[in-house]
């Protein structure tokens, strides 16, 4: 029994709403893509969107004449930006990645050649940075402007990202913060935007004895880390599913222990690329961002890490995204919410569950849950929402099921429990498309099937009160999801003019009395 008392433990702090992401900038000119994001703002609502390649050829930002004078133009970028803040997203900028006109080589990653050398001239390349901001300035103004997010570089840890070494990212960073500094003091600049949550003490106490600004942290995790670190769950210390949690709060802790324990922490990329062990490790073919396994891992981070950050981006919004190349297929295993079609996964209907969760969190009182499993209770003038999930990822062995009663306190004799199950074939379409035998390409009546099998499955119960309490029972297999929200049956309607003596006239006027 899952007890829900009256005590209130506050609203929940949902960092994961703060931050979604895109691809790259030039995805974002696509009318598809923003038709997907306008889709995610409607139904979710984020308040910053983070993306690459803003410095990126396709966005023609720098050339150099042939005196060797950079020259500058914004046409493009701006087109990005009056877009996001059109539907209401504020511009996370991450300064990324080195125009070729500045590149010290020639080095490049993603299918679309992101360039990820040092500058041949740090001062060249600050610079670039001071010119973004004038320009922002200008366009945008300083107080809009002060409210972004001026992030420095992508995964410099990572040779595949950055081909300096780490004190060369040190000059880049400070080169980067001192050109925002020019511009304006109260422009916020971070990083070091790397991989698996690492350099963060010492990039903190790098930028803290040189007097370099800093403003925010942010880094990177994914549950697969867990076996880029460990051959398999054996070896691995942590409880399953536990491994990516411990990180964000390892982060945490540095942070507070640090000489900056003020600084804000932003998860600037995060999503539920899982593995069962290092053999099945895969930032490309990763089946548990397209299928049920991905919900119950957004509802799970979301909820058990609610306190420990600022913020979290899911990277990403849409499978319009073109790192290995635009997806071809329906689910590709790429990192969207939506499907190339816009087809919402699991995730997708994830973030809408826990978009529901208003108002107070109340306690909850049960025994020993099973591993994996959880539920959050929330009330708002009367009204009770709860999401529950059983998140059992890939490493698990042998999977089991939860059922359980959800009990609260109900003054009332009946109550309406209407729920929404997330699961296989409903809300969960890949499985669906898997038994139409994994088509490259769709046909209409084959995409109307997937898209009915993309919702979840609706439900209503009315539910009697017995002793101050309604009870409501549930059962979710593995990686299943269920949002209900309990509710006062409504008042019964009033059929149209049945208040008004008319009614009768009219009725008999139209030969309705007639014998």
């Amino acid at each position: 029994m899952l007890h829900v008392t009256n005590r209130g433990l506050g609203p929940l702090k949902a960092p994961w709403k703060e931050g979604i992401a895109m691809g790259r900038a030039y995805e974002l000119l696509r009318a598809d893509a923003q038709e997907h994001l306008r889709k995610v703002q409607r139904e979710i609502g984020f308040r910053w969107c983070r993306f690459h390649g803003l410095f990126h050829e396709d966005m023609a930002v720098v050339t150099r004449r042939p005196d060797g004078c950079l020259l500058y133009q914004w046409s493009q970028v701006d087109k990005v930006l009056d877009f996001l803040l059109s539907v209401g997203l504020r511009p996370f900028i991450e300064l990324n990645p080195m125009p070729f006109a500045l590149a010290a080589g020639p080095s490049s990653m993603f299918a679309w050649k992101m360039n990820v050398s040092p500058p041949r001239s740090y001062e060249e390349w600050g610079k670039l940075v001071e010119a973004f901001a004038l320009h922002c300035l200008d366009r945008y103004g300083l107080d809009e402007i002060r409210q972004w997010h001026f992030e420095v570089w992508n995964e410099p840890n990572l040779g595949a990202f950055w081909k300096g070494s780490r004190e060369d990212y040190w000059k880049l960073y400070r080169a980067s913060a001192l050109a925002l500094r020019r511009v304006d003091e109260g422009l916020r600049v971070g990083g070091p935007a790397t991989a698996r949550g690492e350099w963060i003490p010492e990039f903190i106490a790098y930028c803290h004895e040189s007097a370099t600004p800093l403003d925010f942290v942010s880094t990177h995790a994914y549950p697969q880390d867990e076996f880029v670190e460990y051959t398999d769950a054996e070896h691995s210390p942590y409880l399953p599913g536990k491994f990516f949690i411990e990180q964000v709060r390892r982060v945490q802790r540095e942070v507070a222990e640090s000489a900056r324990p003020d600084l804000p922490i932003y998860w600037t990329e995060w999503n539920s690329l899982a593995s069962a062990d290092a053999q099945t490790v895969s930032w490309i073919h990763n089946r548990y961002v397209d299928d049920l396994c991905s919900g119950a891992s957004v509802v799970r981070y979301c909820l058990e890490l609610d306190d420990a950050s600022a913020g979290m981006a899911w990277w990403v919004a849409s499978d319009i995204f073109e790192e290995a190349g635009l997806p071809m297929s329906p689910f590709s295993e790429t990192y969207g919410l939506l499907t190339i079609q816009g087809i919402p996964k699991p995730s997708f209907h994830a973030f809408l569950f826990l978009n529901r969760l208003r108002g107070q969190r109340l306690e909850l009182r049960t025994s020993a849950l099973p591993v994996g499993c959880g539920a959050v209770v929330t009330e708002e003038n009367g009204i009770f929402r709860a999401v529950l999930f059983n998140h059992q990822p890939p490493s698990v062995k042998a999977p089991t099921a939860w059922r359980d009663t959800l009990q609260l306190h109900w003054a009332h004799p009946e109550a309406i429990g209407i729920a929404a199950h997330l699961g296989k074939g409903a809300g969960s379409a890949r499985e669906t498309w898997e038994a139409l035998g994994s088509p490259h390409d769709i046909s209409p009546a084959e995409e109307s099937l997937i898209q009915y099998a993309s919702m979840p499955h609706q439900s209503l119960e009315r539910l009697q009160a017995s002793n101050g309490a309604i009870n409501w029972s549930f059962a979710l297999q593995p990686n299943e999801v269920v949002f209900v929200e309990f509710r006062l049956p409504g008042v019964v309607y009033l059929p149209k003019g049945s208040d008004r003596p008319e009614a009768q006239v009219w009725d008999e006027g139209m030969g309705l009395g007639a014998s």
